[in-house]
C-alpha cells in the first residue's frame, strides 16, 4: 500500500503543478523563481520535488513557464486588484510514455496583503485504475508572497479516492530572483 502512495505522489507531482508559488498580481517585467516542494500523503512520508519558474508580463497579463518534473506553460490575467485568473497546460516529464497525460489547470489567485489563496481544478486526460485517479483533481493553496520569497501549503484532492487517503499535501517555498 505504501508503494501505491509513493507512486501517487510521484505521478501527481510529475503531471500536475503541485506548487502554485505565484502572487495574485501579474508581473510587470520579468521574474525568475527557484524553490522546492515537500509532497506527501499524511502519515506516509514525503518526497522533495524541485521547482523553477520564469514569468514575463505587463502588469495585467503574464505568460509563464514552470518546471516541477513536468513542464507547465501558463497564462495569468488580472481581473480586479488582487484577483487573477490563472490557466495552464502541463506536459508530463516523459512525453510519449504510455499512460502519461497532458494536464490542464484553471484557478483563481485571490490576494490580501502579502497572503494569497488559490482554489483550482486540474483535468487529467487519462485514468489510472490502480490509484483510482481519473478526470478532475481539486487543489487549494494558501500562501505568502513576500519581497523575494514565496511560501505556501496546499492540498490536492481526488474525489474518486473515496476516503482512502486521497489527499496529497504539499509544503513549498521559493526565492524570486
Amino acid at each position: 500500500m505504501r508503494f501505491l502512495w509513493v507512486a501517487l505522489a510521484w505521478l501527481l507531482a510529475g503531471c500536475l503543478p503541485v506548487a502554485v508559488l505565484r502572487s495574485p498580481e501579474p508581473v510587470a517585467g520579468r521574474s525568475l523563481a527557484l524553490g522546492l516542494s515537500a509532497v506527501g500523503v499524511w502519515g506516509q512520508g514525503a518526497l522533495l520535488v524541485p521547482y523553477a519558474a520564469y514569468a514575463q508580463g505587463d502588469g495585467s497579463t503574464e505568460y509563464s513557464f514552470s518546471v516541477q518534473l513536468g513542464l507547465r506553460a501558463g497564462l495569468k490575467q488580472a481581473l480586479f486588484p488582487g484577483v487573477s485568473l490563472d490557466l495552464g497546460l502541463t506536459l508530463p516529464p516523459f512525453v510519449g510514455q504510455e499512460g502519461l497525460p497532458l494536464a490542464a489547470d484553471a484557478g483563481l489567485l485571490l490576494g490580501l496583503g502579502g497572503f494569497y489563496f488559490s482554489p483550482r481544478v486540474h483535468w487529467l486526460g487519462f485514468a489510472y485504475q490502480e490509484l483510482n485517479i481519473s478526470g478532475f483533481i481539486y487543489q487549494a493553496t494558501l500562501g505568502y508572497a513576500g519581497e523575494g520569497f514565496l511560501g505556501e501549503v496546499g492540498v490536492l484532492f481526488n474525489p474518486r479516492g473515496g476516503g482512502q487517503g486521497a489527499a496529497l499535501f504539499s509544503l513549498s517555498a521559493a526565492v524570486r530572483l
